[in-house]
């Protein structure tokens, strides 16, 4: 995690919610995350996964897309957290980057 030695603030947390790629190097750092709660986590990997999945549509069309997008890490946080995929992500509160 990108400064890992500090405690994120609610102004973090709802930066994080919106661009993932700021705090988090790898999507394991965020089920490490002491800070945030599993459905803040849940709504944090998801978020990052379109994110991820627009940069790879991006790529497919003949865009730069930079770096290859941790889609099959994003996915295995996902299953770590919620196996059956039963919690509220409280996805449709989160904000977007537009």
């Amino acid at each position: 995690m990108k400064n890992a030695n500090r405690r994120m603030t609610p102004s973090d947390i709802k930066k994080a919610l919106t661009d993932p790629v700021a705090f988090f190097d790898q999507p394991s750092d965020v089920l490490n995350a002491e800070d945030l709660t599993n459905s803040e986590k849940i709504s944090v990997l998801k978020r990052w996964e379109i994110d991820a999945r627009s940069l790879q549509r991006a790529t497919d069309e003949g865009m730069s897309g930079g770096t290859r997008p941790p889609l099959d890490e994003i996915n295995d946080a996902l299953a770590e957290l919620d196996p059956d995929n039963a919690l509220a992500d409280n996805f449709g509160n989160t904000p977007t980057k537009i």
